[in-house]
């Protein structure tokens, strides 16, 4: 096996953001789980396949905003990005916690790290013929108005 010097760069980051948090900005103390990949669905495998959390041949980042305003709402309420694997950029300038997840109409979802005036990102493989929404799992937020849809078009 060939190991590069970039490979082992990459590896030494990773070890030193997984011993520190990982994240710009401050952030939440998080129940078990959030800022992976959940499964709601019973068909966790199927949902795996479909959905790889990899990025790296996809199409250009979704950004997400919270309300730099303060309100608890999303700069946007639609977004659209093009199938395939992609990354979810999320932003919230404010001290309130949010965060985002995007969820398929057939249950799976993934879940950004909660942060406060921070910056999280995670990634899903979005398919033209899935529905997605996207919102905040902090309690209430959704409820107030934090949600939106994800239109997935074919490349």
């Amino acid at each position: 096996m060939r190991v590069t010097w970039a490979c082992v760069a990459c590896l030494a980051t990773a070890v030193v953001l997984s011993a520190c948090g990982g994240g710009s900005g401050s952030t939440t103390t998080e129940p078990p789980g959030v800022g992976e990949t959940l499964y709601e669905s019973s068909n966790k495998v199927a949902f795996t396949k479909e959905h790889p959390g990899s990025a790296k041949y996809g199409s250009p980042p979704l950004e997400f905003e919270a309300d730099p305003g303060g309100d608890v709402a999303y700069t946007a309420h639609e977004v659209t990005a093009k199938e395939g694997n992609v990354t979810i950029e999320f932003t919230n300038p404010q001290s309130v916690p949010h965060n985002i997840a995007i969820e398929a109409a057939t249950g799976g979802r993934v879940v950004t790290q909660t942060v406060e005036e921070g910056f999280a990102a995670t990634t899903i493989t979005l398919r033209a013929d899935e529905d997605y929404v996207f919102y905040c799992t902090v309690p209430g937020h959704r409820k107030a108005g934090m949600e939106g849809i994800v239109n997935v078009i074919k490349r």
